[in-house]
């Protein structure tokens, strides 16, 4: 049996301490000597409290040997704890706010590192790593998020704990223009073809899979029937065990993003990740609009020409083809009510959202597939300020109180998008996940297994209400 938990604790908030100290001396705390923090730490509190509802190393609670994480982590593991990066700043919500329904918070790696820690037991390694959008400017990121005080304070501790970039290349705007640059990457990508286990075996979509700025034809080089590569991370293939840590949102794409869709950043190439599919929903050939307009289709197309002239870096041919595509606009043809996938009709990103999931899964050190899973997946969502309206990138903040655990990312998210006030059948993401028997990722089984909410399962509908999120505005009219 899985284990799932919904903990709230209401008008909770993020710490102030600038090291995310625990406002307690509890008896397993490793770290007594570098003091705690003068204001109450109700992350601290409330993720210790989850793990003790849980019953985790039950005979051990409230002693100095208690280790929670010990049913799940083994001595000489490696951990990758998986956070939920984004970028370094909110596109509408400036400030402390923006940041904090962007991605994890701080205070909840922290926390969970400290346990970690302790079930290592000095062995082992830990990996704490994401592959945020292209665009992010990393260093600024670990600086806004207080991500470097937190590199100082385990220094200080004795640890070697670093918030690893997973991406091989950012990119960079230069006079107007977006240019690709390598990094100087500690983990590299290595290439994992899933073939026939993958959701976009034998697809029949030709060479029109699409993600927005990137070469398409460098993306269907890996897409293409019975070849269905990703590149994926090292950090991710040497993992023994991965702490998922995303930050629930409301999704373009998607609809939302949870624990499956938060995998994403385990890649280091993003031109390996479909995202749509070229053309209209209504000629049932593509998802990138709805009924294919004239001037959808001139965007389309110019859009692919200067994607393929951005990367060779001819950018004034880019900006020629550009404007003739403004000129070839018509005044008389209406414009699309949606735009590069990013509405419900989106038929593409679970694909690719699943595909990921069966790697994480069922990947080897080596990216071989294997029959039986190959390391062990829980999943903490931090949603004391989750983010509504247009996530993944602009989105707003929603206040919750809340905490959510499972041991399994499939019943993850079924509870997620409940507590947003959605319909989990809506989603073709929930619907598909499993359904690739050989390579399961939905076997538990299906409730809310403890819960600090009494009979929370039967309220679940009626507190709907209270945290229901307002999906982007492509997902509106069909969740609402």
């Amino acid at each position: 049996m899985n284990k799932s938990f919904i903990y709230y604790k209401e008008n909770s908030k993020y710490p102030e301490d600038i090291y995310f100290r625990p406002s307690t001396a509890y008896p397993e705390y490793q770290y007594p000597g570098l003091g705690f923090s003068k204001e109450q730490n109700d992350v601290y509190e409330m993720i210790r409290n989850m793990f003790i509802g849980l019953e985790l190393d039950k005979e051990h609670i409230g002693k100095s040997d208690w280790n929670p994480l010990s049913s799940y982590i083994n001595e000489n593991d490696t951990v990758l704890i998986k956070p939920n990066f984004v970028k370094h700043y909110n596109e509408t919500v400036k400030g402390k706010k923006g940041l904090e329904c962007l991605i994890t918070h701080p205070s909840i790696i922290r926390c969970v590192i400290d346990y970690v820690l302790i079930a290592l037991k000095g062995t082992g390694k830990i990996i704490i790593a994401d592959a945020p959008v292209q665009s992010c400017d990393f260093e600024k990121l670990k600086i806004e998020a207080g991500l470097v005080k937190l590199e100082k304070f385990y220094k200080e501790a004795g640890q070697n704990i670093k918030f690893e970039d997973l991406r091989n290349y950012k990119s960079e705007r230069v006079d107007g223009h977006i240019i690709n640059v390598p990094l100087d990457f500690k983990y590299k990508g290595k290439v994992v073809n899933l073939g026939r286990h993958s959701y976009f075996y034998n697809n029949t979509t030709g060479k029109n899979l699409r993600i927005t700025n990137y070469d398409y034809r460098e993306l269907n080089k890996h897409h293409n029937g019975i070849n269905q590569e990703y590149c994926i991370s090292e950090a991710c293939l040497q993992a023994d065990v991965i702490i998922n840590l995303p930050k629930p949102k409301t999704h373009r794409k998607a609809g939302y993003t949870g624990a499956l869709k938060n995998m994403v950043g385990i890649n280091a190439r993003k031109d390996f990740l479909p995202h749509h599919t070229k053309g209209s929903y209504l000629s049932g050939k593509g998802d990138e609009y709805y009924s294919s307009s004239y001037n959808a289709q001139v965007k389309s197309n110019i859009n692919d020409i200067t994607d393929i002239l951005d990367k060779k870096n001819l950018y004034k041919a880019g900006d020629f083809i550009k404007r003739i595509g403004e000129m070839l606009l018509s005044e008389n043809s209406k414009d699309e009510k949606y735009s590069e996938g990013s509405w419900w009709g989106n038929k593409t990103i679970w694909k690719t959202i699943l595909d990921l999931n069966t790697m994480v899964m069922y990947a080897d050190k080596n990216g071989h597939l294997k029959n039986e899973p190959q390391r062990k997946v829980i999943t903490i969502g931090d949603m004391l300020t989750a983010g509504e309206k247009e996530g993944p990138l602009c989105p707003s903040p929603k206040e919750t109180g809340i905490l959510l655990f499972a041991d399994n990312s499939v019943l993850f998210d079924k509870i997620l998008v409940r507590l947003m006030g959605f319909q989990e059948e809506k989603f073709i993401l929930l619907k598909e996940a499993g359904k690739n028997k050989k390579l399961s990722l939905r076997k538990f089984d299906d409730h809310i297994v403890s819960s600090n909410f009494a009979g929370f399962e039967a309220e679940l509908t009626k507190l709907n209400s209270k945290y229901k999120f307002t999906p982007s505005g492509g997902w509106r009219e069909y969740l609402n």
